[in-house]
C-alpha cells in the first residue's frame, strides 16, 4: 500500500499518479464533467483524473485533489 501523502500534494502526473490511484486510491466515481474521482479511505481527500491536459504530453494521467 502506498503512504498517503494527500494532506500535503496538490498534483501528480504521469507513473507517480498512475501508482497512486492503483496503490492508495480507492474506487471511482464520475462527476458531473465526467472525470473519474478516486478517493483516499482515510483522509476523505478526493482526486479527479485529467487525461491530455494541456502542457503535459499526450497519453499521460494527471491527478488534481479536489479543494473542499
Amino acid at each position: 500500500m502506498e503512504s498517503c501523502r494527500c494532506d500535503v500534494l496538490n498534483v501528480l502526473s504521469g507513473p507517480l499518479a498512475q501508482d497512486y490511484v492503483r496503490g492508495h486510491l480507492e474506487g471511482a466515481r464520475v462527476d458531473g464533467l465526467g472525470r473519474q474521482v478516486h478517493r483516499c479511505a482515510r483522509t476523505g481527500i478526493e482526486w479527479t483524473e485529467d487525461r491530455n491536459p494541456d502542457g503535459y504530453a499526450e497519453n499521460v494521467l494527471v491527478l488534481r485533489r479536489v479543494l473542499r
